[in-house]
Order: C-alpha cells, then sequence, then structure tokens
C-alpha cells in the first residue's frame, strides 16, 4: 500500500511538473521588406587602396627569411662523410621530389630527408624507404615550409 502511495504521489508530482513546463513557439526568419525606392545590390563603385611603401618592404623581407616549423624526416645514415654524400646523391636520383638534408654531428654525418608535417606522412615516405634503408627511422626536427608558385604577372 504505501509503495503505491509513493507511485501515485510521484506520478502526481512528475505530471505537475511537466504541466509547469513554458512552452517555446518556433518562429522562422521574416525577411524585412524593402521599399521600392531602395536597390536590392549597392551600385558600382570605385574603390582606391593607398599602401605604405614600408609594407610592401617588410612583406617583402618577410617572404625571404626561412621560417622553419616543427615537423618529421626520415633519417636514412648516420656515418662518415664520403659515404652520406654518396648515399645523398643515390637518394636524390630516385627521389628527385623529396629534399634531402646532410648535418653535421659529430663525429658523425646524417642524412634526413622530407619535410613532413605529421607523424602519418613521416611513416609513409618511411615505409617506401624501408625496403632500401632498413635501418631508416623518423625523428622530429625544423622543417621547411615548400615554397608557394609565384604569382603570374
Amino acid at each position: 500500500m504505501r509503495n503505491l502511495l509513493f507511485i501515485g504521489h510521484f506520478l502526481v508530482a512528475s505530471a505537475w511538473s511537466v504541466a509547469q513546463e513554458p512552452t517555446r513557439v518556433f518562429e522562422p526568419y521574416k525577411p524585412v521588406p524593402q521599399s521600392v525606392d531602395t536597390p536590392a545590390t549597392a551600385p558600382p563603385g570605385q574603390i582606391t587602396v593607398t599602401i605604405d611603401p614600408r609594407i610592401d618592404a617588410t612583406v617583402t623581407r618577410y617572404t625571404e627569411l626561412k621560417h622553419p616549423q616543427r615537423g618529421y624526416r626520415v633519417q636514412i645514415f648516420l656515418g662518415d662523410r664520403k659515404t652520406a654524400e654518396d648515399h645523398k646523391r643515390t637518394f636524390l636520383q630516385k627521389y628527385p621530389d623529396v629534399p634531402a638534408y646532410m648535418s653535421f654531428l659529430a663525429p658523425n654525418f646524417r642524412l634526413r630527408v622530407g619535410d613532413l608535417r605529421t607523424r602519418l606522412e613521416a611513416e609513409r615516405l618511411l615505409r617506401d624507404l624501408k625496403t632500401l634503408y632498413p635501418g631508416s627511422y623518423i625523428v622530429p626536427d625544423e622543417i621547411e615550409m615548400p615554397r608557394l608558385p609565384e604569382p603570374p604577372k
């Protein structure tokens, strides 16, 4: 009996709370009517832009500087200079589109390839290079962003 009273009280309380919910009405957007005198589009005109020459100089100087970004490269060799140069030459003959970089870390030279923004891109390149360079691995490095093509003049 007690359980029935509790359930009945719960149903009455929940029905009361449902009845007290505010009603929400959807009103679609109605555009404001334009008068007959106002044209729908603005008439064509001229815009004159005056640019300070210092801004052009700053943009030119900014594009000439290097802006390294954190990314990944695949290291394919670590050893003496002559062998590193040979590996670089053969690599660039097989993959002319992939940049190769030699750096000196005493007493060895290391050869790293690619300018890869994500780890996934680096994994793909590593998978392609594993057959030719079985000891290669991915390293985080500062990469150079690709140059954008010059706009036609």
